[in-house]
């Protein structure tokens, strides 16, 4: 029994550790886009003088700092416990 609850335990760290890895490698991309639509937007709207063009910006920052604080963030350090 209790060499089961070991590997049960490290079954959920490597599972744990792999969804970290995953959303850090997702962060590179998505960071990319971020930035690259950010100044896209920002130029947008500043060629066409309509700030609501930036509106799109809100929401890409909304997942781009939920996926910044699993990966590096406090929520990595509140899942270690």
């Amino acid at each position: 029994l209790e060499r089961q609850l070991v590997l049960q335990n490290l079954m959920r760290e490597r599972q744990t550790a792999m969804q970290i890895a995953w959303t850090r490698e997702f962060l590179k991309y998505f960071g990319t886009f971020f930035g690259l639509a950010a100044v896209v937007l920002t130029t947008g709207a500043i060629k066409r003088k309509n700030p609501a063009v930036l509106l799109p910006i809100l929401p890409l920052s909304f997942v781009f700092s939920y996926h910044y604080d699993v990966g590096y963030g406090t929520l990595l350090q509140r899942i270690k416990g």
